[in-house]
């Protein structure tokens, strides 16, 4: 007896969408509107799986990127001319005046000398010792507790 009841409720699900999409004056405006939902809901669904699968090949290169710089780097030390290009980029975001100090390296060991900032001293050794392949620094830095007559730190932001 159910089965009967379903395949009645079924038979009359089809006769009324068949009657709906297939009636002859509302019918073709009917089918074009569905196709056009199809069209739609397909091409987000494109556009979705384009983007997953861009996001998922960018994340499987930094991956790939992240590894073999893992390899590179457990392979052999930085040399000292890579590890003086890192300090220099850090001191460039540390200090108002970067070109006032220099930098010495020899196997990791890095000399700072130079005029700097005594507000900025701390965190410029800080920044030094934290960068990669430096096993030790040795400040020789001449500190000043405002720019003054030094033509070095001339334009340099107190903090």
């Amino acid at each position: 007896m159910k089965n009967h009841t379903l395949d009645c409720l079924v038979a009359a699900a089809l006769g009324a969408a068949t009657m709906y999409y297939f009636d002859p004056e509302l019918g073709r405006r009917r089918r074009a509107l569905l196709r056009d939902q199809f069209d739609s809901r397909t091409a987000d669904m494109q556009r979705f799986l384009r983007r997953r699968t861009q996001w998922t090949a960018d994340h499987m290169r930094g991956m790939a990127a992240r590894a073999q710089h893992a390899l590179d780097t457990a392979e052999a030390p930085a040399s000292d001319r890579k590890v003086h290009e890192r300090i220099r980029a850090a001191i460039g975001r540390i200090l108002s005046t970067p070109g006032a100090v220099d930098v010495n390296v020899a196997a990791g060991n890095v000399l700072l000398t130079g005029h700097v900032l005594a507000s900025q001293r701390d965190a410029l050794v800080s920044a030094v010792s934290a960068v990669e392949g430096v096993e030790r620094v040795m400040d020789q830095l001449s500190q000043y507790g405002e720019p003054g007559n030094v033509p070095e730190l001339q334009g340099a932001r107190k903090d």
